[in-house]
């Protein structure tokens, strides 16, 4: 074993949190079984404070979206983005590389540091076929040691090139169920009503400009209704939450730890958030939305067809509130809070970082 390995952690993430989340919840686990080791983040997210309230160091570069913002020429961009991460990975120099989604990163800027003597971990979350099956991806596959995939075996399609370790961890959760407050800490640390049935809505870590319409038009359909309604108001979100007696914004990080809050649940078909929601026991009914890499409804068809959440195939009120009603009834609800923790069940962050430690020997 090295003494005080050094685990660099590679998140260049897209319109949510999830990349950071899902590489936090490893780094979590590696940093129980190493505490010695030096953990370092590198990101894009423009929340990267969450990575901070994990107690980790970041370095951090401006996401796509910024640049365009900022007004950064994409050249411009690309340029600080390969001299940011060659100089990262030359003076920290890890023993293990952990990527995730993107092999290559997001803009190619891992390849010529793939050669490295560092140990490479891909984190292979499902993604849509034509993107997992890309010259540059299965190539750049080739490069690295192990690939972690955080889903059962079976539950997806992980196409590696051959001779790539590959470990089927189940999902990778940055809270588990054993981990949540109890229910009425949760609702006071959040401002809900002790009493009552409270429906959470939330798409994703609100970085997605058609997240306000989405919210927008959900909190519409469900204020006023019988239950109350608490608005994720996410990392990233930057538009404004609908505020009414019957409506709470809440901001927290990472909701997971205050899942026991909720009767019931409506978001997005992104991974973690479903994850999450799932394995917490919260009946949820999900709308994917259309991603290019993640393919949202195909994970929201086959948990619905799984019976252990609704899909929703639109926003419209009428089925809005239709599926609360669902989710709220004593026999759904029951059904639904033990179907999602058997479909997601926990565990799979320990077995990823048991395999990182593993090449730090």
């Amino acid at each position: 074993m090295v003494r005080c390995p050094r685990i660099l952690f590679y998140a260049v993430n897209g319109l949510g949190l999830g990349h950071v989340s899902r590489l936090l919840a490893i780094g979590r686990r590696v940093r129980s079984l190493l505490p010695e080791a030096e953990i370092v983040y590198f990101t894009s997210s423009e929340a990267e404070d969450v990575i901070y309230r994990e107690g980790f160091a970041a370095f951090k570069v401006p996401s796509k979206s910024l640049r365009a913002q900022a007004g950064l020429r994409p050249g411009t961009y690309s340029r600080m983005l390969q001299t940011v991460t060659l100089n990262l990975m030359a003076s920290f120099h890890p023993h293990v590389l952990v990527v995730d989604t993107f092999p290559a990163g997001a803009m190619q800027e891992l390849l010529p540091v793939l050669r490295w003597d560092s140990r490479r971990v891909f984190v292979f979350r499902a993604q849509r076929m034509e993107a997992a099956r890309t010259a540059l991806m299965q190539n750049t596959l080739a490069l690295y040691d192990l690939a972690i995939v955080p889903h059962m075996p079976g539950e997806e399609e992980a196409p590696v090139p051959d001779g790539l370790e590959t470990a089927w961890t189940g999902p990778i959760l940055l809270r588990e169920a054993d981990e949540a407050l109890p229910r009425a800490e949760a609702r006071s640390l959040l401002g809900l009503p002790e009493q009552g049935p409270v429906v959470y809505v939330t798409f994703g870590g609100g970085g997605d400009r058609d997240m306000d319409a989405a919210l927008q038009q959900t909190v519409g359909a469900l204020a006023g209704g019988p239950a109350h309604v608490a608005i994720a108001a996410a990392p990233l979100y930057r538009g404004a939450c609908p505020r009414q007696a019957s409506v709470t914004p809440v901001r927290y990080y990472p909701m997971a730890d205050l899942y026991g809050a909720f009767d019931a649940a409506v978001s997005a078909a992104g991974y973690n958030s479903t994850m999450e929601l799932l394995h917490h026991g919260v009946p949820t009914a999900l709308y994917p939305f259309a991603r290019q890499v993640d393919d949202q409804e195909a994970r929201a068809d086959r948990l619905a067809q799984a019976g252990a959440a609704l899909r929703l195939r639109s926003l419209e009120a009428a089925e809005v509130t239709d599926a609360v009603a669902t989710l709220l009834g004593p026999d759904v609800a029951a059904r639904l809070r033990e179907a999602g923790p058997r479909s997601v069940p926990g565990g799979g962050a320990a077995l990823a970082a048991e395999r990182i430690v593993e090449l730090c020997r």
